[in-house]
């Protein structure tokens, strides 16, 4: 027994080193529970979205991964130094390019979605490549512009950032391969491993038409992708403001210790509170302008609320009140 204890305490040791020392220019590990690891984007380089590892025993799951293939690639290589096993499971949250175009890496693995995802992916991504390949340049050239002129430091960060997504686009068009999820499931997959169980969950409307989330009952821990945005501006465009909130109320019953976001930082309930009153705000907003008449441009006037001013991906907010508006004004017609 007593070997069996200085064991554990020295594979712990070595872990919780492993994952300080592995160093990539793309992400940041941060150790959640023995075996279970936050990726969190990093300035400057091309992750853009999180992710997660997550030790099965013989086997590591790895939730998203990432727009940039690059970036993908040190994904997977820290999964496997990490858990000493194979990847041999890839969740991807939802259908946005920033959580799936690292696929193409992970061919080795089951690729999990549900068919809606897989359906959304198949019809988006070659549009969005199309667009891609006119329009990334100019818009590298156009934010560079905007960084040498910004004097707001939160802007100057927010300017870095959307630079890193553009370089990030341009970097992986030549070697970018669109590649599907290869295991659907339809409500939820329980995967039981040696060293603890997942439930790999669709919550359906939310964020985008369907979002599937990861949760590790044992360790109370979520990897929540864009149904989570910890102190960020989250994207409403192509989201159902009254579900995602039932999805955050779900979240909430959990009580989950750690909450992985799909951008910002681990977080806990508080962030769970904080969005869902974003959301709420955003649509009382768009229902007020309507109910003033207001027009789109005068809509464009409205300033962020005090408490989300601070907040990362600021351009978000016009957006989410632009289409929110007009969804709401076409189905009134």
């Amino acid at each position: 027994m007593k070997f069996q204890r200085i064991f554990l305490l020295v594979f712990f040791v070595i872990t919780n080193l492993a994952a300080q020392e592995f160093k990539s220019e793309h992400f940041t590990i941060e150790k959640l529970s023995d075996g279970i690891f936050a990726v969190i984007h990093k300035a400057g380089g091309y992750a853009i979205c999180n992710a997660g590892i997550v030790n099965l025993g013989d086997e590591t799951l790895v939730y998203d991964c990432f727009i940039s293939p690059l970036a993908a690639k040190d994904l997977k290589t820290a999964a496997e130094e990490l858990t000493g096993n194979k990847v041999k499971y890839l969740v991807n949250s939802h259908f946005h390019n920033d959580h799936i175009r690292g696929n193409q890496i992970f061919t080795d693995a089951e690729i999990i979605a549900t068919e809606r995802i897989k359906d959304l992916i198949e019809t988006n991504e070659p549009e969005e490549l199309k667009s891609e390949t006119e329009i990334v340049g100019p818009m590298i050239e156009k934010t560079l512009k905007q960084i040498e002129k910004e004097n707001d430091l939160n802007m100057f960060e927010e300017h870095k950032m959307w630079l890193d997504y553009y370089k990030a686009i341009q970097q992986s068009l030549d070697e970018y391969k669109i590649t599907l999820p290869n295991k659907l499931f339809t409500d939820t997959l329980v995967i039981k491993g040696k060293k603890r169980n997942a439930a790999i969950i669709n919550l359906g409307k939310g964020h985008t038409e369907e979002d599937i989330v990861l949760w590790l009952p044992e360790e109370k821990i979520l990897f929540g992708g864009d149904l989570m945005f910890a102190e960020r501006h989250p994207f409403l465009g192509d989201g159902f403001p009254n579900e995602w909130i039932n999805c955050l109320e779900k979240f909430k019953k959990l009580d989950a210790k750690y909450i992985v976001p799909g951008h910002g930082n681990v977080g806990s309930n508080e962030d769970i509170d904080k969005l869902k009153l974003y959301i709420q705000k955003v649509d009382n907003i768009i229902d007020n302008a309507i109910a003033d008449n207001l027009t789109i441009d005068q809509l464009k006037q409205t300033e962020i609320p005090d408490e989300f001013k601070s907040w990362r991906l600021s351009r978000f907010y016009m957006l989410n009140l632009i289409i929110g508006y007009q969804k709401k004004v076409g189905a009134n017609k």
